[in-house]
């Protein structure tokens, strides 16, 4: 115990912490293979081990099954002790083992295995020793988990000074920009030069776009600026800016406008979202297929549906592509956009949904109230 208390006071890495602890418990407790399992959503994976030789990458356990997954899902040890004449009825593999389930904040979060013990027992006295071991093994865990977010909250708030910074230098060159893209008479201009002009329009409306996301993504808040507006002007923007994004490619846009409802919404926030979910169905079908937006009111709700026949997002990454910096594999972008898009979207006490399955379809549902209503809270 002393020397475990010593690696708890001294080492503070959990990738050297843990198989130290590990050694000690396997020495002290005469076993011949130890290894320490951790909770990643519904498996066990293993952290640390000695005595195995296993490849731990590749070693899972689902909960609910076999001796540690059940002890991880009802948070009860198990000990087993075999008597020599079952050894043998069982087989040469059978033997003595011990499951110890850590534990931290009245939640399970790991598995401590013992099995092999010499002389093929496991006292009383051993089975506390395994305990205080899965109790400090459980508090290097959740002590390198605290410094972590730790280093995160610091981390990102550095990223969000920086990112506050530098989006109103920006915001404030591409107001410039577009003042002089106005000042443009587009009725003076050939065709061609007109699509080159709406062209830089559109990409520093992006550019414009992004710049506001840092800067609510820094501010962790979004602010409402409430104006009426029929959802049939916000498409009109959204065909003109999609245009230009899909004429060199084969994609089709298809756009349904079901109620045409009259919205007291943010205009400005409500074309982000729906243009950040467009340029999302442009890149996953890349030179072709077809988008499907709509708008139609149930109940007191506009409904907007954004639907792609594209690549479709993995199940495993629809769990995530609303996190903060998750791309889901993609090579252009910071992974903020479908991040600020929710922030937006609850910000006016709506919801945002999606559905999708590889290599079929990909549909985002985006639920907002006709009239926003802001909440006491200051958003």
């Amino acid at each position: 115990m002393l020397e475990i208390s010593e690696k708890m006071n001294t080492v503070f890495e959990i990738n050297t912490l843990l198989p130290s602890i590990i050694g000690i418990a396997k020495e002290y407790l005469g076993v011949k293979r130890v290894s320490l399992m951790l909770k990643e959503e519904e498996t066990l994976k293993i952290c640390a081990h000695t005595g195995f030789d296993i490849d731990p990458d590749n070693t899972t356990v689902k909960l609910g099954q076999g001796i540690a997954g059940k002890v991880a899902e009802s948070g009860e040890e198990t000990v087993v002790n075999l008597a020599e004449d079952t050894r043998e009825e069982m087989g040469y593999r059978a033997s003595s083992f011990m499951s110890v389930p850590l534990t931290a904040n009245d939640r399970v979060i790991g598995v401590l295995n013992l099995t092999d013990k010499e002389q093929d027992y496991f006292t009383e006295d051993d089975v506390k020793i395994a305990r205080y071991i899965a109790s400090q093994c459980a508090l290097g865990v959740e002590r390198f988990n605290m410094v972590k977010d730790m280093r995160k909250s610091e981390n990102l708030r550095i990223i969000g000074m920086l990112n506050s910074s530098i989006a109103h230098d920006i915001k404030n060159l591409l107001n410039i920009v577009q003042s002089y893209l106005d000042l443009i008479n587009l009725s003076e201009l050939d065709d061609e030069m007109t699509d080159y002009i709406d062209s830089i329009y559109t990409e520093v409306k992006r550019i414009h776009g992004l710049t506001l996301d840092l800067l609510d993504f820094s501010r962790q808040k979004v602010t409402i600026n409430v104006s009426k507006f029929y959802v049939s002007e916000i498409f009109e923007d959204l065909k003109k800016h999609v245009y230009i994004l899909t004429r060199d490619t084969d994609i089709v846009v298809e756009i349904e406008n079901i109620d045409n409802p009259e919205l007291k919404l943010d205009r400005e926030k409500m074309f982000r979202v729906l243009f950040n979910l467009m340029g999302n169905s442009i890149d996953a079908l890349g030179e072709s297929g077809l988008i499907k937006l709509s708008a139609e009111v149930c109940d007191d709700e506009c409904i907007f549906k954004i639907h792609d026949n594209g690549k479709g997002i993995a199940e495993e990454s629809r769990q995530r592509i609303f996190d903060p910096f998750f791309t889901s594999g993609k090579v252009k972008g910071t992974g903020l956009g479908l991040a600020i898009v929710r922030m937006i979207i609850e910000a006016h006490n709506g919801s945002i949904s999606v559905t999708s399955e590889e290599g079929v379809f990909t549909e985002f549902t985006v639920k907002v109230p006709l009239r926003h209503e802001p909440s006491q809270e200051s958003l």
